[in-house]
């Protein structure tokens, strides 16, 4: 009785709260399940990763310098002053109003020929299939995880110093742009020209942040990074296994619980981007999809974390993805008034996780039994004390 009492005075005051300081009561759910979580688990280490890849990845960038002439890609050679100063000759001048591709080819070299402005973080081709990212912080977003589809390509391990190469497999010269560190925007004005029979592609910067110190207006003059493009050749990729293991999930429906079995899923992640799915359980009460597949709908709820057992569902995803982290699992849930939230299951470094990558054969828990019961050694990786955790389990808490 005193628990039930407990939680409708926190419901009150929640609610109270939100009125007050102008929060959701998603935003005081996850607030909550963070505080809950650290309350259950101890301190989380800020290098936590929770089992996933969260380093930059490339998607079409091919890093192995070493092995490009060998694999019969067309290597250019480095460039030379003379070839940089005709080269500035041109861009050095206002440039056209027309920001439009020359050539479009799928395999490219990238190299560097001049600047780049200091506010330039990174460079990006065009990935003409599209891939799925998770947008951070945005206020447009009410400042909550977004997934969209984007077909800015990354130009990975590339840097504004002489000599620097790059190669782009399955990318496009279609478009070029940049992100800006004032701005923390994506920008794409750029100007491509034929010099000498060789293609250049040149960068004019801006930014239009909100204040003052996050604006600078262009000067149509499109030298502040200039790289070469070069036509590479393109080898047929033999498709391998980038990334797998399994994925354990707690949708936020029951705060303080954290049996992590509200679903289960084991996901394969080609380097093609191709991702297969396996669905093991479904242990929460509200409404889940991994991939876009809704996981009430082929499976039911509440199964296989033995309260009721059912096949397990086994696809392809629809959307190509890079890594196990991507893949999208988004929890729908209705309050009393009939609102509807929408939101994705996160993993970031140092906080709270509402997913974990586990090893292949792990087993989750029992419904209704704590992580930290069935795994003792949790707490300990929770908050950097040990680098494992899985192998130690209590047999009777797990299924």
């Amino acid at each position: 009785m005193k628990k039930l009492l407990l939680i409708f005075l926190t419901g009150l005051f929640l609610i109270s709260c939100t009125h007050e300081e102008g929060l959701s009561m998603q935003e005081y759910k996850e607030i909550q399940y963070e505080q809950a979580f650290e309350k259950a688990f101890g301190k989380i280490s800020p290098t936590q990763t929770w089992g996933f890849k969260q380093t930059a990845t490339t998607r079409s960038a091919y890093p192995n310098s070493n092995d490009w002439a060998n694999e019969g890609y067309n290597v250019p050679s480095a460039i030379t002053d003379d070839e940089r100063n005709a080269v500035l000759e041109v861009f050095n001048q206002k440039g056209k109003e027309s920001y439009t591709s020359l050539v479009d080819w799928n395999c490219f070299f990238v190299q560097h020929v001049y600047g780049a402005h200091s506010n330039m973080d990174y460079l990006m081709a065009y990935d003409p299939a599209g891939h799925s990212e998770i947008l951070y912080g945005l206020p447009e977003y009410n400042y909550q995880p977004h997934e969209v589809v984007s077909n800015d390509d990354h130009i990975f391990n590339f840097n504004a110093t002489d000599g620097s190469i790059q190669l782009m497999i399955n990318s496009s010269t279609q478009r070029f742009g940049f992100h800006s560190s004032q701005d923390s925007k994506k920008h794409y004005w750029f100007r491509m020209e034929e010099i000498n029979g060789s293609y250049y592609v040149g960068i004019d910067y801006e930014a239009t942040g909100q204040w003052d110190n996050q604006k600078e207006a262009r000067d149509y003059v499109y030298n502040d990074w200039i790289i070469k493009i070069s036509p590479g050749k393109e080898i047929p990729p033999v498709d391998e296994v980038k990334e797998e293991g399994m994925i354990i999930c707690e949708d936020l429906g029951t705060i303080g619980d954290f049996d992590f079995n509200d679903v289960v899923f084991y996901a394969k992640v080609w380097k093609s981007g191709k991702t297969n799915i396996i669905l093991y359980a479904a242990g929460g009460i509200l409404d889940v999809s991994v991939a876009g597949v809704n996981v009430g709908s082929v499976m039911g709820k509440m199964v296989n974390t033995g309260l009721k057992n059912v096949p397990i569902y086994s696809f392809t995803a629809a959307q190509a993805y890079s890594s196990l982290i991507e893949i999208p699992i988004v929890v729908t849930s209705t309050d009393d008034a009939s609102n509807v939230t929408s939101y994705i299951l996160s993993a970031q470094m140092g906080k709270a996780p509402q997913k974990i990558c586990v090893p292949l054969g792990f087993k989750w828990c029992l419904e209704y039994k704590p992580l930290y019961e069935a795994y003792p050694g949790f707490k300990d990786w929770t908050t950097g004390a040990a680098s494992t955790w899985t192998g130690n389990y209590n047999p009777s808490l797990v299924y």
